[in-house]
């Protein structure tokens, strides 16, 4: 066939690119092989970290733990750190690749990770049992239960990244570890509510002076601190030292690991309080706070943060706030409430816990 018929039988606009073609066959096959853009999702040059990547997205997502790719590239880069390599970046050419690479896809989140109460029938029945005869021995004003929740600073998404194909996608809570605070909450049976007990994660441990001094603390609500945000024994045991009496108390609580250390069961003892812990998985179910409490201040709060952060004077603040001038002193353009101008995570906290919802 002539160049004109095969430019008309393949509807190419120019029958000399086909003549062009033919004497650039040899170059056009090694380009194929060797051109990069071409084969951007079949390779990675950090092997390595990519399977350790991949098999911790695998095994939190088999907990049906939300991922977003934030949590994945801050994994990534932890793991690049512990590896050595320092010429790793997350940056947007990478994440089309593993993404690529995987199969993953953005889900919508349609189904929740619940451990069968059938497991642990026996044990439940024991624990309602002891329950039912431990609770005439008590008035409701010396019954305790109290419980910790998360708090994410940013609101959590419905949607998740999960490899493709998968129909039951879970969204039990966020993998993302930072800008979080953790919230003791106790009530008692009577239906008073003791104060609030507010863990913020920091760095060095403390909060900074700076941050302290703007905190409006409502008196219901005790503020802690410590590098992972998280309760400790220690945090534990101040806090039911500062808030229970030394008289016949019952004490209703679950397995979190800060609840079962010698420390807590020594304060317990010198409180003279008797204890009932509730079984492992079944807090959903057995736990007063979690079945009645914890699932609407969660849904007050989310809405008092949702509307306070599309705030205009808040939008404000995330907009100009430069790290040089964090600390500059207070103006009508770039503060409110008369807060001191400073990081959105400082304002945050201070807006948070000025706005706490336990009344």
């Amino acid at each position: 066939m002539s160049m004109r018929d095969v430019a008309a039988k393949f509807h190419v606009n120019s029958f000399s690119s086909i003549s062009e073609w033919v004497n650039k066959l040899d170059e056009l096959k090694k380009s194929v092989k060797s051109d990069k853009k071409l084969k951007l999702e079949s390779f990675t040059q950090f092997p390595e970290l990519e399977k350790e990547l991949v098999h911790w997205f695998t095994a939190i997502r088999e907990q049906g733990i939300q991922v977003l790719r934030s949590t994945i590239e801050e994994k990534a880069k932890s793991l690049a750190a512990e590896l050595g390599l320092a010429r790793f970046g997350c940056g947007d050419k990478w994440w089309q690749g593993f993404r690529t690479r995987n199969s993953l896809s953005f889900r919508k989140i349609n189904a929740s990770s619940i451990k069968p109460i059938e497991k642990e029938a026996e044990l439940v029945r024991q624990y309602l049992d002891d329950l039912a005869s431990l609770l005439p021995q008590f008035v409701p004003s010396n019954i305790y239960n109290f419980d910790e929740t998360r708090f994410d600073w940013d609101v959590k998404s419905k949607f998740t990244y999960d490899f493709k194909g998968t129909q039951r996608i879970l969204g039990v809570q966020s993998a993302k570890m930072n800008h979080f605070i953790t919230v003791m909450l106790m009530i008692r049976a009577d239906g008073e509510k003791m104060p609030a007990l507010l863990i913020f994660q920091e760095k060095n441990g403390q909060i900074p002076n700076l941050v302290r001094e703007r905190l409006n603390i409502p008196e219901n609500v005790i503020i802690k601190s410590n590098k992972s945000g998280y309760i400790s024994d220690q945090i534990l045991n101040d806090y039911l030292r500062t808030i229970l009496r030394r008289e016949n108390q019952l004490l209703i609580y679950d397995q979190a690991g800060s609840h079962k250390t010698i420390m807590i069961s020594n304060a317990i003892s010198d409180l003279d309080a008797t204890k009932i812990v509730i079984p492992g998985g079944c807090t959903k179910y057995l736990q007063p706070l979690d079945a009645l409490v914890i699932a609407n201040f969660k849904s007050k709060t989310t809405d008092f943060r949702i509307k306070f952060q599309n705030r205009a004077d808040w939008k404000k603040i995330e907009k100009n706030w430069k790290p040089q001038s964090s600390w500059s002193p207070a103006t009508d353009k770039h503060c409110f409430k008369g807060v001191r101008c400073c990081k959105p995570s400082t304002c945050q906290k201070i807006i948070w816990v000025d706005g706490f919802l336990w009344r």
